[in-house]
Order: structure tokens, then C-alpha cells, then sequence
């Protein structure tokens, strides 16, 4: 990237801030589309269900959470 011969002005800064939050977006899109296709291989479904549920349910699903739950403990285990 050149630096501008002249002075840097707020406008500019807004332009590359700009730029730069539009690729991150992009990229972040192509990760959560990766990602979708893992939790489909993972959970035998297909990619795009996954993606539709979370376009309509938001990412979390809106269900329970098992993070921070006990393991379930066997009754054979003493």
C-alpha cells in the first residue's frame, strides 16, 4: 500500500477502515461456511440445513448449551 503524497484525512482513514472491515467480513463469512460443512459431516446432516437453522434460529440455535454441565456419571462407577 502507498502512502498518500498528501495529508492523511479522517475520510481516508474511513475509506481503509472501511476496506479493511470488508474483506474481514468476507473472510469470516467463508469460515462460518466451513464450519457449517464440519458440523454437518460431524453430525450426518447436510451444510445447508445447518446454515438455513442458523439464518432462522441465530448460530447458538437457541437451545440449551451442554458446556459447563457435569458429565453424566455411570451407575457402575464407584
Amino acid at each position: 500500500m502507498e502512502i498518500p503524497a498528501e495529508p492523511i484525512t479522517p475520510e481516508f482513514i474511513e475509506e481503509m477502515v472501511d476496506r479493511v472491515v470488508s474483506k474481514l467480513t468476507a473472510k469470516l463469512d467463508q469460515l462460518d461456511i466451513s464450519m457449517d460443512y464440519i458440523a454437518a459431516a460431524l453430525l450426518d446432516t447436510d451444510a445447508a440445513g445447518i446454515g438455513a437453522r442458523q439464518m432462522q434460529r441465530g448460530r447458538f440455535g437457541g437451545g440449551k448449551s451442554h458446556l459447563g454441565q457435569a458429565a453424566p456419571q455411570s451407575k457402575d462407577t464407584k
